[in-house]
């Protein structure tokens, strides 16, 4: 993965915008926090503060305040040689992103723009890392702003589950459990686990194993750190037990895996 140009709070004053009418180098990812204005082509859309979009290489693009000043975080990337990576994530590409709260996004952002302006050793793996981490965290969090308002609309619990939802994905280490979810949402345990079954396709924990094993995945690739400590660092003490459902998930052991996919 490479950063092409990375923004934190950029600025738009209420009667300016800002256009690039052959379109992005590269992947362009936005994160408003006031209602903006895009218009990719002769499509036009009106972005919240918690939606976020990635606009494709080449679109013709311009955006806008759409009420007051307008700040914003943003970053331009190139896939590169991770484009299968990145083409796994699904990410919809020019339309509108809908989280309950993204605010785990933007200290990500952050996180990547201070190690893009860094100066250490472990700089570009840090980078790579932390871009890989946002764009799964979208994946996994997100969803198109369509399909969400339907959701909300049909189910009143709704809002709280994806906050819930982005909380598991920023805090893989935590070791959570079905009663620590459910007291998050103040949700009994058999109601809680029939509509996060109903509302992500999956049951809690086997949501919870999987953002471990993204996390997993991830430093296997990326970092040098051992077997032992990126168990730890996912959340698990003991270390046969991350083994043994990393195969499960995965189809081979840790070290095959690091073996076969990293650089």
């Amino acid at each position: 993965m490479q950063i092409l140009e990375i923004g934190i709070r950029s600025v738009l004053m209420l009667d300016s915008a800002f256009s690039l009418p052959d379109g992005p180098e590269g992947h362009l990812l936005l994160l408003p926090d006031a209602p903006m204005r895009i218009t990719l082509g002769r499509t036009q859309l009106l972005a919240e503060p918690n939606d976020a979009a990635v606009i494709a290489p080449e679109t013709p693009l311009s955006f806008a305040p759409a009420e007051r000043d307008l700040f914003y975080h943003w970053v331009m990337f190139r896939s590169g040689g991770d484009r299968s990576f990145y083409q796994s994530l699904q990410i919809p590409e020019n339309t509108l992103l809908r989280f309950g709260d993204t605010g785990f996004l933007r200290v990500l952002l952050e996180q990547l723009c201070a190690e893009y302006y860094a100066a250490n050793a472990k700089r570009s793996d840090m980078i790579d890392y932390l871009l890989k981490a946002l764009l799964i965290r979208m994946a996994e969090t997100g969803g198109p702003v369509a399909s969400h308002t339907a959701a909300e609309h049909s189910d009143p619990h709704y809002a709280a589950l994806v906050r819930l939802r982005e909380k598991i994905y920023a805090n893989p280490q935590e070791k959570w459990t079905v009663e620590m979810l459910c007291s998050e949402v103040s949700m009994s345990r058999s109601y809680f686990q029939l509509v996060y079954r109903e509302t992500f396709g999956m049951t809690c924990i086997a949501d919870v194993i999987n953002c471990k094993m993204n996390l997993a995945r991830d430093l296997l690739t990326s970092t040098s750190y051992t077997v032992s400590h990126i168990a730890q660092l996912c959340g698990y003490e003991n270390e046969e037990h991350f083994m043994r459902q990393f195969k499960k998930n995965n189809g081979v052991t840790p070290t095959a895996f690091r073996r076969l996919h990293g650089s």
